[in-house]
């Protein structure tokens, strides 16, 4: 298993990935964007057919929607949080456009699109090993720089407008890693299943920890660890590894609710 480059690169991949989702996903969380990220995650079928279509690999493709919608997310600010209705229509017109892009492709996209919306973690090559390596390194120093002002934005943002914090550059700036976490996600698990590894393992972090730095190392382990194991599962037993990734997870994910409706009882 160790001996094969697609598993070598798997396993790097899904470390990278599961790392990066274990950060942002407690983010997700406190800031309640999970219909942010579901969003973004089916506009990244958009910006893979787009990608295809123009002959490029799919990732930049997704980064390209993404960040753009990221960026009118973003702008929005607050009104993200209270009315939901602002991302569905830029959700509609982007899964309409993303349909239009897919009839133009429709002799030889199946295949790839089928990727894209499921993930194939044992196809991820050294070029899209080295992207994602750089798109890790990319979220790792911006969120070294604003991880306590994004952190404050995230807890109390009136309270951090009142200190004179910038809400809307902080906004974009979060919405613009979302979209990029997203689209290096979408290698792993696919676009449907985007949820797993950007709300779970906050989720099961916020079941267990109470501090912020707590739950993201929390949300990191969790994250690793299952990727690691639906791996190992998915070589053994001729398994899809998004499908092991994500039982494995709302497996953990049960058990922490029961742990912490039995504790509160």
């Amino acid at each position: 298993m160790w001996a094969y480059d697609f598993m070598q690169n798997a396993i790097l991949s899904g470390i990278i990935v599961a790392t990066i989702c274990g950060i942002v996903s407690v983010f997700v969380v406190l800031r309640r964007s999970a219909f942010a990220a579901h969003a973004l995650s089916h506009m990244s079928l958009t910006g893979a057919a787009m990608g295809m279509l123009l002959g490029f690999p799919a990732i930049w493709g997704q980064l390209i929607v993404n960040l753009i919608a990221a960026l009118f997310m973003g702008l929005l600010s607050d009104k993200v949080k209270k009315n939901d209705l602002a991302i569905g229509v830029v959700l509609t017109f982007v899964l309409g456009l993303g349909a239009y892009f897919l009839f133009l492709f429709q002799n030889n996209y199946s295949g790839g699109v089928l990727t894209i919306l499921f993930g194939n973690i044992l196809t991820v090559s050294k070029e899209q090993l080295f992207v994602l390596v750089m798109l890790s390194l990319g979220i790792l120093v911006i969120l070294g720089i604003f991880a306590r002002p994004l952190l404050f934005a995230s807890l109390d943002p009136t309270l951090a407008e009142a200190k004179n914090l910038p809400i809307r550059f902080l906004s974009i700036l979060f919405f613009c890693i979302l979209a990029i976490t997203v689209s290096m996600a979408c290698q792993i698990v696919g676009a449907l299943l985007i949820f797993v590894l950007l709300i779970i393992p906050g989720a099961i972090a916020g079941l267990w920890c109470d501090g912020f730095y707590k739950s993201v190392l929390v949300s990191i382990i969790i994250a690793n660890i299952s990727v690691f194991i639906s791996l190992c599962i998915a070589y053994q037993f001729n398994l899809p590894t998004s499908f092991c990734i994500t039982t494995l997870m709302s497996f953990i994910y049960t058990i922490s609710y029961i742990k912490n409706l039995i504790f509160k009882c």
